[in-house]
């Protein structure tokens, strides 16, 4: 068996380019080279992304199992003729003092097999830090697992949901510009409206993992999957827990419109956004009549995702069987 060794370069920030080889994912990461070689396991590696796991010798590049191939093409290519000049200037020797035959070689230009060493790409903005095992890891958008533990950051997939959600905001008038351009007014009026319409869902569904998550940990028991799209519950969950409530944190108004806001969730999701007796004697809204439709403005996506994210800060500094170090 031939081993070619192979040489490869972290970037400038130390870390080095893997891939998920789950291909319905192929997720590129970035690992600290350091610790993918003193602490991540041979036996199990995880796709900051999907989650899958395998083993560490899976999660090569595309770019490196080209370089990867290259290399042992040349060292190929050089192997095969070293072994043919030796063998025709063997044969060459061995015939130079025979009177009937006589072989003689002259060997075509060599190729010299040069190891060229793999190197990265250039480094990414995004670097996180496990809470739990301390590896750290570089992505581009968001991530939801540590390669090397598992782990799940609730916190970091909070701020990025809510970070992406207002990303998508800031950017409604200028997609509606373009889609106006590429289809017309109507069909760019209608496009942008249920993409505002959606992001209440999206920040709602955002809390409701955040919150499970965060309430796992203090508790140990595990949350129902829309304990937290009732905020009355939500609340009432965590003060059981740590004696904290959302009107700790939030003023009347706030959780007032917080209400609303999920409220308002629950008829876009369920009912087209239908007014019926329910959204009015949960919400307390008095502003629509039975079979109206709700509206959602700019200003109220923008308005829950502060409430939220203050609610959210707050909740992070709890700890479990004890209160918040912030009133």
């Amino acid at each position: 068996m031939i081993t070619i060794p192979t040489t490869v370069l972290a970037d400038e920030n130390g870390y080095y380019d893997r891939e998920c080889p789950n291909k319905d994912c192929l997720y590129s990461f970035k690992i600290l080279m350091k610790d993918w070689k003193e602490k991540v396991s041979d036996d199990e590696v995880h796709c900051p992304m999907c989650g899958h796991v395998d083993s560490s010798d899976k999660w090569w590049t595309q770019y490196q199992l080209d370089q990867i191939r290259e290399n042992a093409a040349n060292y190929a290519r050089s192997y095969i003729l070293g072994e043919l000049d030796r063998t025709f200037k063997d044969l060459e020797r061995s015939t130079r003092r025979n009177k009937y035959v006589r072989f003689s070689y002259k060997p075509s230009s060599r190729v010299s097999f040069v190891n060229n060493p793999i190197g990265q790409s250039k480094k990414w903005e995004t670097e996180i830090c496990c809470e739990k095992c301390g590896t750290h890891y570089s992505v581009i958008g968001s991530a939801y697992f540590c390669p090397c533990c598992g782990y799940n950051s609730a916190v970091n997939s909070f701020n990025d949901s809510l970070d992406s959600i207002q990303k998508m905001l800031e950017s409604l008038r200028e997609m509606k510009v373009l889609l106006i351009d590429k289809y017309n007014k109507d069909t760019a009026e209608t496009m942008c409206r249920s993409l505002l319409e959606s992001s209440i869902g999206d920040i709602v569904s955002a809390f409701q993992k955040f919150a499970a998550c965060k309430y796992e940990e203090i508790s140990g028991k595990p949350a129902r999957v829309n304990d937290f799209q009732i905020v009355d519950k939500g609340s009432n969950l965590f003060e059981q827990e740590t004696g904290n409530k959302y009107s700790d944190w939030l003023t009347t108004s706030e959780l007032d419109f917080m209400t609303i806001m999920f409220q308002k969730r629950h008829l876009l999701e369920h009912n087209n956004g239908m007014v019926d007796q329910k959204y009015i004697d949960k919400s307390g809204d008095t502003s629509y009549n039975l079979g109206q439709r709700i509206v959602v403005k700019e200003k109220d996506a923008y308005t829950l995702l502060n409430i939220i994210r203050k609610l959210g800060n707050e909740i992070i500094k709890l700890n479990s069987g004890g209160e918040s170090s912030a009133h």
